[in-house]
């Protein structure tokens, strides 16, 4: 048996073992984390999207972001 079969019938035997409220608890924690997941690779898939951007758009919309957000906030 693999270590994953051995981790998965470990994790088995241990929540049989364990009350209504904790399984409720341990089935929210895992949404939670998938949810940490999805969201990490959701926001991996959009690095790639940077590649065939314009170098001058690039530098606009990055190094100068600060003083384009100042020059926003000022009123004439």
């Amino acid at each position: 048996m693999n270590v994953k079969n051995r981790l998965r019938n470990s994790l088995i035997r241990r929540l049989q073992q364990l009350s209504a409220d904790k399984l409720i608890e341990i089935n929210n924690l895992l949404g939670q984390i998938e949810n940490q997941l999805k969201s990490k690779e959701k926001t991996l898939n959009l690095a790639g999207t940077w590649k065939d951007l314009d170098e001058s758009f690039f530098v606009e919309m990055t190094d100068k972001l600060h003083d384009n957000r100042a020059n926003d906030r000022q009123i004439s």
